[in-house]
C-alpha cells in the first residue's frame, strides 16, 4: 500500500518504476528495490482477441526461456517477472498452474487479467504469494469477463465495454490480495491501472482520470 500511494503528486501520479538501490547484503535480483522486467507470453499476431495454443514442445520451450531470461536478468542486477495477460500464451487458469508447476519465474499478479482468464487472484494471492514479485491493482465486472472466456464477446469489445472498473466497484477482492501479501512480507509494487478503450475525448474530469482518482480513493481507505 505505501508504493500504491507514494507516487501521488497534485498535479498527476507517478510513472511504474523501480529503486536501482540494493542492500549491500541482498543480491538485486533478490531485493524488493531491483529493477523489473515485466514478461508476456506473447504470439506475434495482432491484438489480445485470438492466439494460438501451445502443443507439448512449445510449452517446454517457453518454461525453459522464462528460466533462462530470469537468469540473465537476475545476472543484469533485475528480476524478471511473467505477466498473466489475456490474448498472451499464458492466459488461462491452467495455464498459470503451468507455469507455477514448471518454472521458478516470479509472477507480476495482475489483479484483472488473472480474473478475466479464469484465475481468482485473492486465491492465487493466499496461496503462493512467495511467487508474487510485481502487482498491477484492477477491478474487473466478473460478468464481463465471463463472457470474455466463453467467447460470447472479445477481449477489445468487452474493455470498451467497461469490463475494468475502478477499485472497489468490480468483483475482485482487493482488501484480501493486499492484506495476503503485505501478511506474507511482501515488499514489491502496487501499480495501479485503468484500461480502457476511447472512442471520443472523455469531458474534463471525467473518463479514465475520475476512475484514476476514484481508486486512489479507494486504496486511501485501505491504507488508513
Amino acid at each position: 500500500m505505501r508504493k500504491a500511494l507514494a507516487g501521488l503528486v497534485p498535479d498527476g501520479f507517478d510513472m511504474e518504476r523501480s529503486n536501482s538501490s540494493a542492500s549491500p547484503t541482498v543480491s538485486p535480483s533478490s531485493s524488493p528495490s531491483a529493477p523489473v522486467l515485466v514478461l508476456a507470453a506473447v504470439h506475434g499476431l495482432d491484438g489480445y482477441d485470438r492466439r494460438p495454443d501451445l502443443d507439448a514442445a512449445g510449452w517446454t520451450a517457453l518454461l525453459a526461456n522464462l528460466d533462462r531470461i530470469a537468469a540473465l536478468a537476475a545476472d543484469a542486477g533485475a528480476r524478471a517477472v511473467l505477466h498473466p495477460h489475456a490474448g498472451t500464451m499464458v492466459e488461462r487458469s491452467d495455464e498459470v498452474r503451468r507455469v507455477l508447476d514448471g518454472s521458478g519465474v516470479p509472477l507480476c499478479l495482475d489483479t484483472g487479467h488473472l480474473l478475466i482468464g479464469g484465475t481468482d487472484p485473492a486465491e492465487l494471492a493466499a496461496r503462493a504469494p512467495g511467487r508474487i514479485a510485481h502487482v498491477h491493482l484492477k477491478d474487473v465486472d466478473a460478468g464481463l469477463a465471463e463472457d470474455v472466456r466463453n467467447g460470447c464477446t472479445s477481449y477489445t469489445d468487452a474493455v470498451r465495454k467497461g469490463v475494468y472498473r475502478p477499485l472497489g466497484e468490480g468483483d475482485v477482492d482487493v482488501t484480501a490480495i493486499i492484506g495476503s501479501l503485505e501478511g506474507s512480507g511482501y515488499g514489491g509494487w502496487y501499480v495501479l491501472e485503468q484500461d480502457t478503450v476511447l472512442d471520443r475525448e472523455p469531458e474534463p474530469g471525467a473518463g479514465p482520470v475520475a476512475d484514476v482518482r476514484a481508486c486512489l480513493e479507494y486504496l486511501s481507505g485501505i491504507a488508513s
